[in-house]
Formats: structure tokens, sequence, C-alpha cells
């Protein structure tokens, strides 16, 4: 207990002493002396419960074992509280100059259970606000460590992208090293405008769609620099969308998948439609399957619905019908 403590305090046990005197005893000569003595014996009973209290505080955290602890600081001050009741008893009774039994056993009647009152009064006050201090820490302890989860499990998730992104762009790049310089020389100009956006979103765990889109165009220039006419993209998404959050790289996880499954030729494109469709983006392209296509393990798409579940309820939505492959990824209003 600090000085500050002690002298906030202490005008309020007066003033509790002076309503215990002015209540339960009545006005006589001795009115003084038994404000003094109701007033130091309170004091004593006050600072001494607020000193368990703080022992108690380093030996038995609250939210460990509550039960225990309330069981414990309660039979603490009740035995201290009924000392110090006795004791006070016995001190007015020597200042009166008439200490006897009757007249000690009289007046303890009332000024114990009195005294006992208003330290279970205490105690529930003093129980009930530790017990929501320690409420309101303990939540945001636990908001401060989920949060920290979840950025370590974005990053982690964004993390299992960068090698395989690396990975089919450095296989693309090989071959078109051996085959045509001029196209690698392109390639690799708009491979540093891709990594660029990776290096700048790294941090972001949301970016708008209209930030997404600008990334897509880049890498879609790769595209059309390793597939030619093979790969066919058209895309139509109202402006008013565009403002609508979604988490980095999921449009290029999406085309990518697309590529990855299906034949692309000039003679049979692969086509990719993305579109804006009541606060969701909406990816459709045509099934035309590789000839060496293995069933896909849908770590892309798994991938994509992890990072959406840090922020919403929504789930994209994946159907495969009638030749035709379609995600819906819903935009989050940040």
């Amino acid at each position: 207990m600090n000085k500050k403590f002690f002298l906030n305090s202490f005008p309020v046990v007066l003033l509790i002493a002076f309503l215990f005197k002015l209540i339960f005893i009545d006005f006589d000569n001795y009115f003084e002396i038994d404000l003094i003595i109701i007033s130091f014996i309170g004091s004593v009973v006050f600072y001494g419960n607020m000193y368990i209290n703080k022992r108690l505080n380093s030996i038995y955290v609250w939210t460990e074992n509550p039960k225990k602890r309330i069981i414990i600081q309660s039979i603490c001050f009740f035995f201290f509280t009924s000392i110090c009741a006795i004791v006070g008893v016995y001190i007015k009774d020597l200042a009166y100059s008439s200490v006897h039994k009757q007249s000690l056993l009289s007046t303890a009647k009332w000024e114990i259970p009195t005294a006992l009152i208003l330290m279970f009064t205490l105690l529930v006050v003093l129980i009930g606000s530790q017990l929501f201090k320690e409420l309101k820490e303990s939540l945001v302890e636990v908001e401060h460590y989920k949060t920290q989860s979840a950025n370590a499990q974005i990053q982690n998730l964004k993390n299992q992208l960068k090698p395989h992104f690396l990975f089919n762009n450095l296989s693309v790049l090989n071959s078109l090293v051996n085959s045509n310089q001029e196209k690698a020389s392109e390639f690799i100009n708009g491979l540093s405008k891709v990594y660029r956006y990776i290096i700048e979103t790294k941090n972001s765990e949301l970016v708008t769609l209209e930030e997404e889109i600008e990334f897509l165009d880049h890498y879609l220039y790769l595209l059309k620099i390793r597939f030619d006419k093979g790969f066919q993209i058209d895309m139509n998404i109202d402006d008013k969308q565009k403002s609508g959050f979604l988490p980095p790289m999921c449009l290029q996880i999406l085309v990518e998948n697309t590529i990855q499954h299906n034949q692309t030729s000039q003679s049979s494109p692969l086509n990719v439609k993305i579109y804006s469709e009541n606060n969701t983006l909406v990816i459709v392209n045509n099934i035309q399957l590789r000839d060496d296509h293995v069933e896909s393990s849908k770590t892309g798409l798994s991938n994509i619905q992890s990072r959406y579940n840090f922020f919403t309820d929504q789930k994209i939505e994946i159907s495969n019908e009638n030749e035709i492959f379609r995600v819906v990824l819903p935009l989050i209003s940040k």
C-alpha cells in the first residue's frame, strides 16, 4: 500500500467510523473517545485486510483457482476482523474505566457482528472488483494471443505460396531462355513487377480488389508471353466493387489453378472469365483436362479459404458442373 492509497482512503475510514458511532452508539459523554477508538480500530481493520489481500494476490492468483482464493481470503478477513473488534471493545472499556465481564460481553454482542458485517461488505466489493479486473485483463490477453496467432498463421499461409509460385515461373523462364531469349527478357521484366507486389503486400492481411486486379494484370502479361493465344481471359468488374477487400494473391492462385489442370493451345484456348456479382467475385473457366492430369490436392483453394476464415464467416463457393469450373470469392468490407 502506497502513500497515495493511504491518503485517499483514510477520509473514507473516518467517515465510516463516524457513521458507525452515530448509528449504533448513543450520543453520550464518551462520543469523542468512541470516535477516536473506532477510527483507530477501523483503520487497523481496513489497512490490515488490504495488506492480507495484497499478500494473497502474490500467493493465490484469482484466475488460477478463484474458489480457493475466496475461501482463504474470507477466513483470513473473518479472524483478523474479529480479533480487531474484540481488542477494540476491550480498549473502549478500558477507556471508560469500567471493565468487567458483563460490560464487555454486552458491548461485544452488537459491535463485533456489526464489524463483521462491514468486513463482509468490504470483502464482497473487493472480490467483485478484483475478479472483474482479472477477467478483463485475461480477455485482453487472450485477444492479444489470438491476434498474434492469427498473424503468424496468415504469414505461414502466404509463405506456402511463394515457393510454388517461384518454382513455376523459373521453370517457364528456363524453357524460354533456351527457345526465345527476347521473350525470356520480357518475362524477367514482368516477373520483377509481380514480385514487387508480393514484397509490398508481404505484411498485408487484406488488399483492395483494385490492387489485386492491378497485380493480376502483371501476372497475365507473363501468361501472354508463356501461352500466347492459348490462354484467354475476360474481366468485367464493376468499379464500385473495386473498393472491396480480399486476401492478396487470391486471383493469381485461381488463375494458376486453371492452367495447372487444363490444356492450353491456340486451337483450343483455355477461357477464363472474372466478373463481379452481388458483392462477390466470380471466376469461371471451361474444363479441358490435361492428358497428364493428376487429381488436385486443392492446396490453393484450401489456402484461400483458410485466410478468409480470419476475416469473415463467408465461405468461398466451388462448383464443377457442365464442363464449367466456378469459384465465388466474397468481397470483404474492411
